[in-house]
């Protein structure tokens, strides 16, 4: 079945889009009793409606709401909306790399992002890391386009990419001063700043922005505040150490391109060279992001997350089999083709092997083996007992568990994220002294929610994750309730 598909190289991006959506949608699926954290979070967020928030921008749990509103679902949609954005992301760059060379290297390089960390073991948290992915790919793309082209479709389409960019993470604003360089930098690009086509992204880029720059201003710039704290422990070394991890992250992807004989000797019959200029083009919007990003945290002293590298290696691909186009072969596709088959269906059943069975072997359940649904119903009936029946209108709380708390019902209560009104202004005081409110959290108390509770009683539930076993540690949540204005 391989040599058919690589014979046509767009059925067999699609098929492995289809695999992608599959096998990484039913592995969380079918493991986990409760979403990954940023997943509660993103649902947490999305109910609210916000632009942003004191983290980040709100697209991916805008996203996840309109999932769970059109599913009355939540938890696998997410699953499946994140595995959708990885095989977009596939597309995209498909169609780049069709663009930079040809079709079958296209697919090689493609076929080789399933080697690398981010596109398979992080995608079932759905996040803005994920968020990112195709439109940062998508914006490679139409500038490439734009600047070749010079259509104007393509330059309303690069500003709107831009601005949708910063919905989806602030960090993003790295690939656009990317961007800009190869603009200035390129020839022909920097010829086309004497049409209208740059105005029109520009134009578009403001228009999709203003929300978000509207937000930050009237919020004080709260999420670079907090990124700044974030990163404010960094060592002259963390430049390096992020350099390294996105270099180990691209391992298997080495694996796949030694065993499709890529580390051999050059092929008779040589691929053409990719054009300087596509060459550049790569080097420039696959490597700058990353290489700035280090140099601003070496300059800075802050510290880096390789997490924040998801989105700037989807060009990986193209780029190596770029640089190394007297290696490419029909033969070598299609090694890389069933390489890469091998890796999605393997690191899918071992994703969700960990999940199901990993507890068994500790005792302690993982997050994704928290019984979710049972916590809320807990929960929810401990405070409809106690309530009279009330309605529960606010859960406050650390994120993972007041989100699992309020995860439930056709209307879920907002979170008051660890009892601190500041960091969730959608919940108010007078709200709370009407409706009344339920903390909860496990773990370590937040500071926030000892002011907010005062001297209330505090009680104790406990549960035990299946998934652990007979022998398994129980889990402690920690609950006290402020009862409605009615009720007191």
């Amino acid at each position: 079945m391989i040599a058919p598909l690589v014979e046509r190289p767009v059925t067999a991006v699609f098929v492995l889009m289809l695999a992608q959506v599959v096998f990484w949608t039913l592995a969380p699926a079918l493991s986990h009793s409760a979403p990954p954290l940023d997943v509660v979070e993103m649902y947490t967020w999305g109910r609210e409606g916000v632009v942003a928030t004191f983290k980040h921008p709100n697209l991916p749990g805008l996203i996840l709401e309109a999932t769970r509103l059109l599913s009355d679902q939540s938890g696998w949609p997410a699953y499946l909306v994140s595995q959708l954005f990885v095989a977009a992301t596939f597309w995209v760059t498909f169609a780049l790399g069709r663009d930079l060379m040809d079709a079958p290297r296209a697919l090689t390089g493609t076929l080789l992002l399933t080697g690398v960390y981010f596109f398979s073991w992080p995608t079932p948290e759905f996040n803005h890391n994920v968020a990112q992915m195709p439109i940062w790919a998508a914006l490679t793309l139409t500038l490439w386009r734009a600047t070749t082209a010079g259509r104007w479709f393509y330059w309303l389409a690069l500003g709107a990419l831009a601005g949708l960019g910063l919905w989806a993470k602030y960090s993003f604003g790295v690939v656009l001063v990317v961007a800009a360089v190869w603009i200035l930098w390129d020839g022909d690009a920097r010829k086309r700043l004497l049409t209208p086509g740059p105005w029109i992204a520009l134009a578009a880029f403001a228009a999709v922005a203003a929300p978000q720059a509207i937000w930050l201003i009237d919020n004080d710039f709260a999420p670079f505040g907090y990124a700044a704290r974030r990163a404010s422990s960094g060592e002259w070394h963390a430049s390096l150490e992020f350099l390294a991890t996105l270099a180990i992250d691209c391992a298997p992807m080495l694996i796949v391109l030694g065993i499709a004989g890529y580390f051999g000797a050059a092929h008779t019959q040589t691929a053409p060279p990719t054009t300087a200029r596509a060459r550049n083009f790569l080097l420039l919007l696959g490597l700058g992001p990353t290489v700035l990003m280090a140099l601003g945290a070496l300059v800075s002293g802050a510290s880096l997350r390789a997490s924040w590298g998801a989105p700037m290696l989807s060009l990986v691909g193209l780029l190596v089999v770029a640089l190394m186009h007297d290696k490419f072969s029909a033969d070598r596709l299609r090694r890389v083709a069933l390489s890469a088959g091998v890796l999605v269906v393997l690191t899918s059943g071992l994703y969700f092997a960990h999940m199901r069975y990993g507890a068994a072997f500790t005792g302690k359940p993982l997050r994704g083996n928290w019984p979710q649904a049972e916590v809320s119903t807990q929960m929810s009936g401990t405070w409809r007992a106690e309530t009279n029946g009330a309605p529960l209108e606010v859960v406050a709380g650390d994120i993972w568990t007041a989100g699992l708390v309020s995860m439930n019902g056709a209307n879920p209560p907002s979170v008051l994220i660890n009892g601190d009104y500041a960091t969730s202004p959608w919940v108010t005081r007078q709200e709370v002294e009407q409706y009344g409110a339920m903390a909860v959290w496990s773990g370590d108390q937040p500071e926030a929610l000892r002011d907010f509770i005062g001297a209330r009683p505090v009680r104790v539930w406990t549960f035990y994750a299946p998934e652990a076993g007979p022998m398994g540690r129980g889990v402690d949540i920690h609950y006290a309730i402020i009862p409605p204005a009615a009720t007191k």
